[in-house]
């Protein structure tokens, strides 16, 4: 049986906080053009392969965050090294089932897991009564549930131990772990929805997975303005490029000068 991520862990994990800033580091092109001293003067979640780019650098992640199962099989020398060097690791249930036996072993031991309170973002009228009385019962995660089946559930988690809402990229997974652990001030860096949907440390000559940001993009932006319009966490971007209006993650300017 998977033990999930729990509240006495989420307590300790506050306490272990450095900074009251929390900087996002995600994988589009404008991430790369943070400054390494910003860089250096916040608690960082990475995802995927943009925790390369800061170990690279001599930066170790607070958080290191992988929600799509394809990339430990992919790349699984490359995510052992981060989740090694990483002060904390999360992986929600679809990396962990996706792993073989060997290595979901390796997994327990090494990182948290999280829920994901939904898949599928339609539903048919069960299962949205059951998520409707979920957050009844639970007032900390805050749910649209529409009666249509064509219409889409959109949520926010305020309590990351309760499970997390799912939108498309893993970005919104780290933005309500953020929140769970009660940053001051959460900062996204390549937040950018690129068509292309372009991963600035991606080399060439390598293997890359698909990206669906493109195709995804208006809904994580209806998702967004959900959260916004909710919620209105303390969230930022650095993104001068990003597909989001600023009306919904404003801009806020770069510290510490230009990259080095």
């Amino acid at each position: 049986m998977i033990s999930f991520f729990s509240s006495a862990q989420l307590a300790h994990l506050r306490e272990q906080r450095r900074h009251s800033t929390c900087l996002i580091f995600l994988s589009g092109p404008s991430a790369s053009q943070v400054s390494m001293s910003q860089l250096r003067s916040t608690d960082i979640i990475a995802v995927n392969g943009s925790a390369r780019y800061l170990l690279n650098n001599g930066i170790q992640p607070f958080i290191y965050l992988v929600t799509d199962g394809r990339f430990p099989l992919q790349c699984l020398e490359e995510f052992q090294r981060h989740v090694a060097e990483s002060c904390f690791t999360f992986i929600n249930q679809e990396v962990f089932d996706s792993a073989p036996a060997d290595l979901q072993s390796w997994l327990a031991e090494h990182c948290f897991i999280l829920k994901e309170l939904y898949k599928r973002e339609k539903s048919g009228p069960l299962k949205k009564l059951k998520y409707s009385l979920f957050c009844a019962r639970n007032p900390s995660v805050i749910m649209n549930v529409p009666f249509s089946r064509k219409k889409r559930l959109k949520g926010f988690s305020k309590d990351i131990t309760l499970g997390y809402c799912n939108c498309k990229t893993v970005a919104y997974a780290a933005i309500q772990l953020a929140y769970s652990l009660t940053y001051r001030k959460m900062i996204c860096a390549g937040f950018d929805l690129t068509p292309g949907g372009q991963r600035f440390y991606e080399r060439q000559g390598e293997a890359t997975m698909p990206s669906e940001i493109s195709q995804d993009t208006q809904k994580i932006i209806a998702v967004l303005r959900f959260m916004k319009e909710r919620i209105n966490p303390p969230l930022y971007t650095l993104s001068t490029t990003t597909a989001i209006p600023y009306e919904i993650i404003p801009l806020i300017e770069q510290e510490g000068g230009e990259a080095e």
